[in-house]
């Protein structure tokens, strides 16, 4: 119980001061863009990742379902 404790800590103290940083950094970035007349932009870098993973899933699924559990894999 006392070693998951003391993983769990400084794991969430990671996890926080993160969103703390990336939080600050869209906070200024949206301060720059309207001091510019610009208009906000929320840019999400992992997107296309997600996009081309969600795809090979759909494939794999699919594929699976049509031609069933194939061995070797």
């Amino acid at each position: 119980m006392t070693i998951i404790l003391s993983l769990c800590i400084p794991l969430t103290a990671f996890v926080v001061g993160f969103l703390v940083l990336k939080s600050v950094q869209l906070g200024l970035r949206w301060q720059i863009q309207t001091a510019k007349q610009e208009p906000p932009t929320m840019e999400n870098p992992i997107q296309p990742i997600l996009d081309s993973k969600q795809e090979d899933d759909v494939a794999n699924i699919l594929d699976e379902w049509v031609n069933g559990v194939q061995e070797g894999r």
